[in-house]
């Protein structure tokens, strides 16, 4: 009995020492190696500290490009950091003009109707007649320009596109033929009649269209059909009346001098 207790007591401790020899070697093999001193261990390729090693690249690296956003969004080119700025958006004067034009265009076509009959007149005096310059006349020339032609002009043209929205050569034939088969005589008839009556001179309004109407009429059309035409068939809608008005800067001269042409054998009163 004696023999059969030890050998009993010597397999219970060779058990436990077996268990307890196992359990180290699982916790050895569990544990990882320290790296060697300057080698840090690279992460297993798929390991979890891989992903989240990836992971804390790819969000610190948002937005590299374009100036260094960190939001991720570009705000500059060329990596300048400076705030994009589409081409054509500052163009000096023509693009200070052409903003004024989409934001107000009445006002900025009357604006520069009127800065041109002004030139126009003041031509017409110093060059074309050779006189002094009389302000007063140059004043009443503007104010035409400013409440008269540049409003007139401006709904002209916007019901002509809205009449022909044709853009080709037989759009532009068509809005040519009612500007200057219907608009043109009226529209100078009412010219010289506003200015005469501005003038003081109403009484001569009848006189004066009976004289030179007509002949004004043609010179109109030798100047304007041609321009007219390429305005029409090349110019978008809303750059027409500053093309017009540029042709108006030779056509304002002179309208200036026919105008103030004497009426019926009388000079023209000078103001």
């Amino acid at each position: 009995m004696a023999s059969i207790s030890g050998t009993q007591s010597v397999l219970r401790f060779c058990l436990r020492s077996g268990a307890r020899h196992s359990s180290n070697v699982v916790a050895a093999v569990a544990r990882p190696r320290c790296p060697t001193v300057g080698k840090p261990a690279a992460p297993t390729p798929g390991s979890s500290i891989q992903r989240r090693m990836l992971c804390r690249a790819v969000e610190g690296s948002g937005g590299g490009s374009g100036g260094g956003s960190g939001a991720g969004k570009s705000v500059g080119s060329g990596g300048s950091g400076e705030p994009f700025k589409p081409s054509g958006s500052s163009g000096g004067l023509w693009g200070w003009y052409m903003t004024c034009l989409e934001s107000n265009p009445l006002v900025t076509k009357a604006l520069t109707c009127a800065l041109l009959n002004a030139l126009g007149d003041i031509f017409c005096q110093l060059f074309i007649e050779g006189g002094k310059w009389d302000i007063r006349r140059t004043g009443v020339f503007t104010f035409m320009g400013l409440a008269l032609v540049g409003p007139t002009l401006h709904y002209w043209y916007s019901l002509l596109n809205t009449l022909i929205p044709a853009r080709g050569a037989t759009g532009a034939l068509l809005q040519l033929l009612l500007d200057q088969g219907v608009f043109a005589p009226v529209f100078l008839g009412t010219f010289i009649s506003v200015l005469f009556t501005i003038e003081g001179k109403a009484g001569l309004i009848r006189a004066k269209l009976e004289q030179d109407l007509w002949e004004t009429v043609k010179v109109n059309w030798v100047l304007w059909i041609p321009a007219q035409y390429i305005n029409f068939r090349f110019v978008p809608p809303n750059l027409q009346v500053l093309t017009a008005n540029v042709v108006a800067l030779i056509w304002n001269t002179y309208m200036s001098f026919q105008s103030h042409k004497a009426v019926g054998g009388q000079e023209s009163a000078k103001h």
